[in-house]
């Protein structure tokens, strides 16, 4: 009942204020909901809330969520009415105290990120007690919380203590930033033992030149990773070295993205590399270049897993290499074409066994804009491989309009052994902050990324609607 007292107050406090025409606060928030009509009939649906109230150096707001039954391929641990997400602040131009839910990150996020994203049911919110200071000029800032980290529901009630602080140092082209992060089990006999985990890093940048270096350590675990990046007028580069070792979180209180390049292209993305916690050691280069209406993108990543991290192994393991290349041209205000190249070799045993996946995929990609409101978008893909499905081929089309509204149709066809189609068609109407879409297919049983994360997404056929409003 508090709950509910609490939802009403911040919700309609700046509604009636408005409506008297005083200075109340604004209101933002948003609506999301997701739901699966599926073939045999059942219905599955998720649904969020999330509305933010500011007055002043006040502000407060809750995240609700509803789940009658979840979609496949999310925990169904989630299934009925949650509150996660419920939290007040003060905020002044130098300092900042937060009472209630929070999302955090220090450094890079390797030792510790708290983050959500929806697409792949995840939500690792703290609460607790959270305070930040930073100096007018930004020279110096340091933050600290006490909290428990959110497991399925809710983080009330949870038997883990979560402390850290992050301070961050700026001196002209430099940066340094240290952190450290408690755990600590809480049991009706008390408080069990610390576990600390910290992380340093360093920075540097000059002109076009940027670069950092951090270094984690854990108990049994530490990790390294090097950024260094280049821009000029046409030209840019970036490159990421990283090694990990036992770095594997049971809460998922860190952040440890793939270090190979996430594909937006079906098939590309057909059969993704996932990060290999307990040991793993690799780089990523990415070049970008821009010349009279074309732009070109070469990526290649290399991971090898850890001696450490193998069975009867004493040397470093191939676990995924890929080599991807993009020509993007525009021909002219109407035309734009994409051509796109991925050849990727991936270990499904992180390299304890030497048989590899290889498979290289080609890509077709155009926009043609007529003339008045419409454009048209379309793509042909295909997959080489002699291994798993073997070969597939892809395609689409998109019919959109500057009114808001577009249709597509896709089909992927595994015409290599399995000879089943995977197919969805719909359309879509965005208007001033709301977008509803309506689609119906066949999806394949796979890895669904987001940000280099990845979840497993059981097959399904059913008719999919999704519900967005922001304000």
């Amino acid at each position: 009942m508090k709950r509910l007292t609490l939802i009403s107050a911040l919700v309609l406090l700046p509604v009636l204020a408005a409506g008297q025409g005083k200075d109340w606060g604004s209101l933002s928030g948003g609506l999301e909901s997701n739901s699966v009509l599926y073939r045999d009939w059942s219905f599955r649906s998720n649904n969020y809330v999330k509305l933010d109230y500011a007055k002043g150096r006040f502000s407060a707001g809750f995240q609700a969520e509803y789940y009658p039954t979840p979609l496949l391929g999310y925990s169904q641990d989630l299934k009925g009415f949650k509150l996660p997400g419920l939290y007040f602040a003060w905020t002044d131009a130098q300092w900042s105290v937060t009472a209630g839910s929070f999302f955090e990150q220090f450094g890079t996020g390797v030792l510790f990120r708290s983050w959500e994203d929806r697409n792949l049911g995840w939500n690792n919110a703290l609460g607790g007690l959270r305070a930040t200071f930073r100096t007018k000029n930004d020279l110096f800032s340091i933050k600290a919380f006490a909290a428990s980290p959110r497991l399925a529901a809710s983080w009330l009630n949870q038997p883990l203590l979560m402390t850290g602080g992050e301070a961050s140092l700026n001196i002209g082209v430099f940066s340094l930033q240290a952190s450290v992060l408690g755990n600590q089990t809480l049991t009706t006999e008390g408080r069990g033992p610390m576990q600390v985990s910290w992380s340093a890093l360093a920075g540097v940048a000059v002109g076009g030149f940027s670069s950092r270096f951090e270094y984690v350590g854990r108990p049994g675990g530490n990790a390294q990773s090097l950024e260094l990046h280049f821009a000029a007028s046409s030209f840019s580069s970036a490159l990421t070295v990283r090694r990990l070792k036992n770095m594997l979180d049971p809460l998922g209180m860190n952040y440890l993205p793939a270090l190979c390049q996430e594909h937006s292209y079906m098939l590309a993305s057909l059969n993704p590399y996932t990060t290999y916690e307990a040991g793993e050691f690799g780089g990523s280069l990415d070049l970008f270049y821009r010349i009279d209406g074309w732009k070109f993108h070469v990526n290649g990543s290399y991971i090898w897993s850890l001696p450490s991290a193998l069975r009867d192994h004493t040397t470093l393991r191939m676990g995924y290499r890929d080599l991807n290349v993009q020509v993007e041209k525009r021909w002219n205000k109407r035309l734009k074409t994409i051509a796109y190249l991925s050849i990727q070799e991936n270990s499904p045993s992180h390299g304890q066994r030497k048989a590899t996946n290889a498979q290289n995929v080609f890509v077709l990609d155009g926009v043609y804009r007529f003339p008045g409101k419409l454009s048209l978008r379309a793509q042909v893909q295909y997959l080489y491989s002699e291994e798993l499905t073997k070969d597939w081929m892809a395609g689409s089309l998109e019919l959109s309009s500057t009114d808001g509204w577009a249709v597509h149709v896709q089909d992927m066809y595994n015409h290599g052994s399995t000879k089943e189609h995977y197919y969805e068609a719909g359309g879509s109407w965005t208007h001033s902050g709301f977008k509803v879409s309506l689609a119906y297919g066949h999806q394949r049983a796979g890895m669904v990324c987001s940000g280099g994360v990845c979840r497993w997404q059981p097959e399904y056929t059913g008719a999919i609607l999704r519900l967005n409003y922001h304000f």
